[in-house]
């Protein structure tokens, strides 16, 4: 019987050197581990098992990731605290991978740098770790003490995932739609269609979608409740990783007999734009359902849809046009790399002469650090999750949608189908 990726990716990983199937439970080991501005926690973890120092030793320095990032410039007294204290312990431990001082979310920065690869298996000390499947790489959230463990010994259990086939077909029209996608199938199948099961993206439309859509459909896996979300490596993914990193790596594929526990098929050439409503992912409805609705703010960004051309069509639609008076229309690049790009090629001067506020790289904009709401409120945002209290007051309304459809109520004022918006798409 043939194998999925996941299970050739963890019977590769298996150190009891033996091939996998769904179910099974092994120690595995792994490839990269992440650690983000919440190292601190781990660190205590290890004061609390008896190092009296904290974390030992990392098994591997040039494995295990430190970005200090999320909230960079420190946003508080109490981060700035927790920074300092993770440079002390970065310095301790001889970590030789360590982005310091530089504004954005780690997931971005990851990829950025090239320190993930296809084929790899790679850990997080955050949910959206699971993104980096994008780049056909095997990566899933833990917590911290799994994650100390990890950092000290270099492997992990598991439990091999049953997967979900996606087939993706159709043709990608010229603006982004990844987002779209996520939302529609979480509204269609609900927002746990992939409970503790790997996502395989496949079909016509994979090879036309960018790396930047990829990395929104598999940042999004852990919102419909899956532990791994991978693409198959194509020519686009060895450009990308290779114009990153020379280091060798061995890529996934599912075998052509491999079995599923379901597929889901769907064309996009007949997907509405849609919303979620509040307060929860999986409350989709098309769009035409709820134009009307009043906006406050309007945001794009996050791990989601921080990158290039989430930013591009909001320059692209804005030339010529004007943000609606009364709306607070904020955006945030996913890494300083991508803001710059965007600067070189113009974006931000163009949002900002369209009434747009460009604020610095990072997590602000999708958690309640940055654009706050006040009770009453109603925002529209391509960021991650819309439920209460996620943007500040727990009266506030937050609508998730791709980022066309927030550029369009950005413009109107209101939600509104953006090809009512935009007659020239």
């Amino acid at each position: 019987m043939g194998q999925t990726m996941a299970e050739k990716l963890l019977s590769r990983h298996n150190l009891g050197q033996e091939a996998v199937k769904a179910g099974d439970l092994i120690d595995a080991s792994i490839d990269g581990a992440m650690c983000h501005y919440h190292f601190m926690d781990v660190h205590k973890l290890a004061v609390q098992a008896g190092f009296a120092e904290g974390i030992p030793r990392l098994w591997d320095k040039d494995k295990v990731y430190f970005l200090v990032d999320h909230h960079q410039p420190a946003l508080s007294q109490s981060i700035a605290d927790d920074n300092a204290l993770i440079r002390k312990e970065v310095a301790r431990l001889g970590a030789s991978i360590f982005h310091d001082a530089e504004p954005g979310i780690a997931h971005q920065m990851i990829i950025d740098y090239g320190l993930v690869r296809p084929g790899e298996l790679v850990v997080g000390m955050d949910s959206h770790t699971i993104g980096y499947g994008a780049l056909n790489v095997g990566a899933t959230g833990i917590s911290r003490s799994d994650l100390m463990y990890a950092m000290i010994f270099g492997q992990l259990w598991f439990q091999v995932p049953h997967s979900v086939k996606v087939v993706l077909n159709g043709k990608q029209p010229a603006y982004p739609i990844a987002k779209d996608i996520m939302l529609y199938l979480a509204g269609k199948y609900g927002d746990d269609f992939a409970q503790n099961m790997s996502i395989e993206f496949s079909g016509s439309l994979v090879p036309q979608l960018s790396i930047d859509s990829r990395g929104c459909l598999s940042t999004h896996g852990v919102e419909v409740a899956a532990k791994f979300a991978m693409f198959g490596a194509d020519e686009q993914t060895h450009d990308f990783v290779k114009s990153r990193t020379n280091k060798p790596y061995e890529t996934l594929a599912p075998d052509a007999d491999a079995v599923y526990e379901k597929e889901i098929v769907l064309n996009v050439d007949e997907m509405p734009f849609v919303v979620a409503k509040p307060h929860q992912f999986g409350n989709v409805a098309p769009v035409d359902d709820v134009k009307g609705v009043r906006i406050h703010q309007a945001q794009i960004g996050s791990c989601a849809n921080g990158r290039y051309e989430d930013i591009e069509i909001a320059a692209r639609m804005l030339k010529g046009r004007k943000v609606a008076k009364g709306v607070r229309f904020i955006l945030s690049a996913a890494s300083q790399q991508v803001y710059l790009r965007c600067l070189k090629d113009g974006l931000i001067e163009q949002l900002i002469e369209s009434g747009a506020q460009v604020v610095t790289p990072g997590c602000g904009v999708c958690q309640p650090k940055v654009g706050f709401m006040s009770a009453g409120e109603v925002c529209i945002t391509a960021t991650t999750r819309n439920f209460k209290g996620r943007k500040g007051s727990l009266d506030a309304s937050i609508y998730l949608g791709g980022p066309l459809t927030v550029v369009a109520a950005a413009v109107a004022g209101e939600i509104v189908n953006p090809k009512d918006v935009f007659h020239e798409l």
